[in-house]
């Protein structure tokens, strides 16, 4: 008879309040931990946080790093963070389009608040507003 011990984290993260029902024994819940670990360490990374690493490596929108030759590597982040702040720009778009059609079609109940198409608005000028800072010429580079 065992109970969950801290020493099999995987496995009482899968199976939670019922593991202590199956009354497993120290060698099973020992193999089916070592079987959880050798499945996490051989699968893929998760999308989502290897998007995040690239934007923290200066990735633009499309998760490439940026291309142009001759420029110090903090301007091509900065134009790669430009790149994500249109790509925002464009994603906050399309919700206020969407907004805008069920605001014409749809039933009162489906609509989109007054509030959050405001903050989408108000998200847009501020996400452009910083992609235009991010794009001006950089003052201090000098001219290749």
């Amino acid at each position: 008879m065992n109970t969950p011990y801290p020493t099999y984290p995987r496995l009482h993260a899968l199976l939670g309040a019922a593991l202590p029902g199956l009354q497993l024994s120290n060698a099973a819940a020992e193999a089916l931990e070592d079987a959880l670990t050798d499945a996490h360490e051989h699968a893929p990374p998760s999308a989502f946080f290897a998007r995040l690493r690239g934007i923290a490596r200066g990735h633009a929108a499309d998760g490439q790093a940026w291309r142009e030759r001759q420029l110090r590597q903090a301007r091509g982040q900065e134009l790669a963070k430009a790149t994500r702040c249109m790509a925002a720009v464009v994603a906050c778009g399309g919700v206020l389009l969407a907004a805008q059609s069920a605001r014409e079609m749809d039933d009162v109940q489906v609509q989109c608040p007054p509030q959050v198409e405001e903050g989408l608005l108000h998200a847009v000028v501020v996400l452009a507003d910083h992609a235009g800072a991010l794009v001006e010429p950089d003052a201090c580079a000098p001219l290749l």
